[in-house]
């Protein structure tokens, strides 16, 4: 590991780029805060479309600000000012959400672990939340 710098992705394209995650099948997944969406790369930076838009309907977001990807393939985003997570499968089609207003605050980050528990920060609550897969 030598960490140097040899590229940029999305740049021009993205409006407050917060969390990334590589999916299973190599692409980059950047949650786009600002943009309310998440959008999607090759590892060579090359654009292959985005999903989500700012709402609060399945499939919408309001200042999504992490994303990660499960063993399975099965994308879950952070929907921040929504309070809960979202899932969608590796076409990006929606899935489910859980979470809500009553379970979780503000989520910020989101990390699946090898056994698929998911944990979740909830800066209002000032705690990590785990849920089982």
């Amino acid at each position: 590991l030598d960490g140097k710098f040899f590229s940029f992705i999305g740049e021009g394209q993205l409006g407050s780029p917060r969390g990334v995650a590589i999916s299973n099948d190599n692409m980059l997944l950047v949650a786009d805060e600002g943009g309310h969406c998440i959008y999607a790369f090759t590892l060579d930076g090359e654009y292959v479309g985005k999903f989500g838009s700012h709402g609060s309907d399945s499939g919408q977001f309001k200042y999504p600000c992490d994303v990660a990807v499960d063993l399975y393939g099965f994308i879950l985003v952070a929907d921040t000012f929504n309070r809960h997570v979202q899932i969608f499968d590796k076409h990006h089609n929606y899935i489910r959400q859980f979470g809500g207003s009553a379970v979780l605050g503000c989520c910020y980050g989101i990390a699946v672990s090898s056994t698929g528990n998911i944990y979740v920060t909830d800066c209002d609550n000032e705690e990590i939340q785990m849920f089982s897969r």
